[in-house]
């Protein structure tokens, strides 16, 4: 299916760009993989655009302190700020509605099988005047290289590698292939169908969804414990 994000949170994410030229992306997303398309999701391009294509209505941003993005505390600077087109935020086990969810603007405990530690998700309003709402956002407030930690755990908080999958080659694969137990030549940095094999035998036996020889922040999280 044809689908685009929308446009207002490519804005927001142009903004965390230019803000935050170092950060890491590694845990980036907006459409999601096949577990958010067996479920309800906005990271599923479910809202249907008078001119198309679909939009998808979530963003993904990775938590990175060590280059000043501390995605915990940005979620709290979006709470506060409170902008009208938010739907949602999810951060570090907590959930916070906008302004037309239950209790608006306060976190409450987030029991999702992601806890959201490794990055922000923010969903904006499926109508089109909030989604395709390309004004500024206030970032006053965001974190900054020399801002307080808001958790304890991003002190020493370290990204997980970046998402792989058949066909991605460099020294992440090669990461990977010994992480899973590869030896000698099955080390060569070209996630093939033996690397494959293997990341669905891993996701299988610690009952990881979905089992699809992707990478993700779960499978990696899972493999480096």
């Amino acid at each position: 299916m044809d689908w685009r994000l929308a446009r207002g949170l490519e804005k927001l994410r142009t903004q965390v760009n230019a803000a935050y030229p170092k950060r890491s992306k590694s845990s980036d997303g907006s459409i999601g993989d096949a577990n958010h398309a067996s479920r309800s999701s906005d990271h599923n391009p479910w809202v249907t655009d008078p001119s198309g294509p679909n939009v998808v209505t979530a963003i993904d941003i990775t938590h990175d302190p060590a280059h000043g993005f501390d995605s915990y505390a940005f979620a709290e600077m979006l709470r506060q700020n409170r902008d009208p087109r938010i739907k949602y935020i999810i951060s570090n086990r907590k959930i916070c509605s906008g302004k037309n969810g239950p209790s608006p603007w306060t976190w409450r405990r987030y029991t999702g099988s992601n806890p959201h530690d490794h990055h922000c998700h923010i969903s904006i309003l499926p109508d089109k005047k909030s989604y395709d709402d390309t004004s500024a956002w206030s970032l006053v407030g965001a974190p900054t290289a020399d801002s307080p930690s808001t958790d304890a755990a991003a002190d020493t908080f370290t990204p997980l590698p970046r998402t792989l999958r058949r066909g991605n080659t460099g020294d992440a694969v090669k990461k990977l292939q010994q992480a899973l137990g590869l030896t000698g030549a099955s080390v060569d940095g070209k996630f093939g169908a033996e690397t494959e094999a293997k990341v669905v035998a891993f996701q299988l036996a610690k009952g990881l969804k979905p089992q699809d020889g992707i990478v993700g922040p779960q499978t990696w999280k899972a493999l480096l414990a």
